[in-house]
């Protein structure tokens, strides 16, 4: 019994190291894009929830005002 690799099993160590790495790189992605949902409804909801509790002290303005002298009043304009 030899221990030579010469055969249909010559690539088999690359071929599982790259679909390693795909499987690897795949649940990253999908890990990150689970967080960016969670994330993302976690905001919405805060705003929402920020919006009712404004509403029901009578404070108008739904959103955050523009700066006090407009847009376009900043030291390069």
């Amino acid at each position: 019994m030899s221990n030579d690799y010469s055969g249909a099993a010559a690539g088999l160590g690359i071929g599982v190291l790259i679909i390693g790495f795909i499987v690897y790189i795949a649940i990253l992605a999908l890990a990150i894009w689970v967080s960016y949902l969670i994330m993302r409804t976690a905001v919405k909801n805060g705003i929402l929830r920020a919006d009712e509790e404004r509403a029901r002290r009578g404070i108008p303005g739904g959103g955050m005002a523009p700066p006090a002298g407009g847009y376009n009043s900043g030291p390069g304009a």
